[in-house]
């Protein structure tokens, strides 16, 4: 799972999310994870703004959260599907996994970038967090 500090710089950034089934979330105040799933976390409307509707027999039961107010963790797929966004289609990515770790590089014309980390999703979020900054390595 992404690590959330890296999370919290792609909003900064200015990754959006559209809240899905699947998708992982924390609340700014927590560390813990949360998966949005039928029969759990539901997805809502309110006045027009995407809710997330806590069910069942967690201890924030009855609870709604605007989703504006969690912070999204995308998984290694999402990251990829971002990041492929933001170059297009004459951009590249390669990532390379090993017992170690993992490291992403991206491509589009002149503008390269690499990074590494622990997980793919850590390795991707650096590359799209860079893209998004306009950063060049």
């Amino acid at each position: 799972m992404i690590d959330v500090a890296l999370a919290r710089a792609l909003v900064t950034a200015g990754l959006r999310w559209q809240p899905a089934n699947g998708d992982w979330f924390c609340l700014f105040d927590e560390g813990e994870a949360w998966l949005i799933a039928p029969g759990a976390i539901e997805l809502g409307q309110m006045d027009g703004a995407p809710v997330l509707m806590f069910h069942g027999a967690s201890e924030w039961a009855l609870d709604t959260v605007w989703a504006g107010e969690a912070l999204w963790l995308p998984n290694a797929s999402q990251l990829q599907q971002a990041l492929m966004g933001y170059l297009g289609a004459h951009g590249t990515i390669t990532l390379d996994v090993t017992a170690t770790g993992s490291r992403c590089r991206a491509m589009f014309a002149d503008w390269r970038y690499e990074a590494s980390a622990v997980n793919v999703e850590d390795a991707y979020g650096a590359v799209l967090l860079a893209v998004l900054q306009n950063v060049r390595a």
